[in-house]
């Protein structure tokens, strides 16, 4: 048993120890809070300086070239590192502005957003004789300008009165418009470059890759469901179910593969370049639609990726026809693997 002066101490102790933890935790949450005040500032900081610069620099171009200061036009130049045939008087399409608006709405800038929402509906045109690439073309400015127009339409009155009406979804239909040739080849799958004055180019190349062809589900289907034209949905749905046919019958499919015969090019694959966003596209696609179609592609290229990929905590690449290694390799388009694995979101549904 105790003495006396021990057990006093004891009770003691118990009596102020609520009040001890109390005081820990409470220091704990005013040193956490302090921090995420911080991480929040050093976010809008970078984001302004990146965003302040391009406005200075490069709009309306495409992107800005922060050493020298100037700009490029990169959906007409990229894959024409040579320049030719560029448009005359052609200044890009804004693609920054673009893709920085809903970023502008996190911020709280909503006197920016109508800015930018007001310069794109009267300045932007895509009747221009530039070549572009499908794929980055409709991530980022079919998407930039389809989550726009959401966000200038939802209840948070974030535009004037009047300011706004619809227009960033007539560009983006009239955007989505011009993708439609690129699906007009005997497979339904997309060539990867269409130009957006003239459509598909003579001689234009039939090679394209998974991501290409599997990654166009999420802009055009909501496009669809936007104006109510179900043509959008429609191409990239042919073009998502006749790439889920070609998967071999390890439910893996290649990185790059020709539109027209409907024929792999190149079999080596994995979670990298060429077909990334495919996986991504898949799930992402149950969670806004609501097709279990979907998830059943998902989770049979998921359990697959996870047999023939997965080395440890790390993926490699594999041959699709016989699941042997073919690359030990990592590379920076696989980061988004770890975010994919743990998007356990409760579905919400476009209708």
């Amino acid at each position: 048993m105790l003495p006396l002066k021990s057990m006093t101490w004891v009770l003691l102790l118990l009596l102020l120890s609520p009040a001890i933890i109390n005081l820990s935790t409470s220091q704990s949450d005013a040193r956490w809070a302090a921090k995420k005040r911080r991480l929040r500032d050093k976010v809008h900081k970078m984001f302004y300086h990146a965003y302040d610069n391009y406005m200075i620099h490069a709009f309306p171009h495409d992107e800005l070239k922060p050493l020298s200061k100037s700009f490029t036009d990169s959906l007409s130049e990229l894959g024409n590192l040579k320049l030719e045939r560029l448009p005359q008087d052609y200044s890009g399409s804004a693609l920054t502005l673009i893709e920085s608006l809903s970023s502008l709405v996190i911020m709280g800038n909503n006197t920016e957003f109508q800015s930018a929402v007001v310069w794109l509906s009267e300045n932007l045109t895509f009747n221009v004789d530039a070549r572009v690439n499908l794929f980055e073309c409709n991530i980022r400015v079919l998407g930039g300008l389809v989550s726009a127009h959401l966000l200038a339409t939802d209840s948070t009155d974030r535009l004037g009165k009047g300011v706004y009406k619809n227009q960033l979804l007539t560009l983006a239909e009239d955007l989505g418009k011009r993708f439609l040739p690129a699906f007009n080849t005997p497979t339904g799958l997309p060539y990867a470059w269409v130009n957006l004055k003239y459509g598909v180019m003579e001689n234009e190349t039939t090679e394209t890759s998974t991501s290409g062809c599997g990654s166009l589900i999420l802009e055009m289907g909501a496009l669809s469901r936007l104006t109510g034209d179900p043509k959008y949905e429609s191409a990239a749905l042919r073009a998502l179910r006749k790439l889920w046919s070609m998967r071999s019958s390890l439910n893996l499919l290649g990185t790059t593969l020709d539109v027209s015969t409907g024929e792999w090019i190149e079999y080596s694959t994995g979670i990298g370049a060429g077909v990334d966003s495919f996986y991504e596209y898949l799930f992402k696609a149950h969670i806004l639609f609501g097709k279990e179609e979907f998830w059943r592609m998902f989770h049979s290229a998921y359990i697959a990726v996870q047999k023939y990929f997965r080395h440890g905590p790390w993926y490699h690449e594999a041959d699709m026809r016989t699941g042997k290694a073919t690359y030990w390799q990592l590379t920076s388009l696989q980061a988004f693997w770890p975010g994919l694995q743990a998007g356990n979101l409760k579905p919400c549904h476009f209708t």
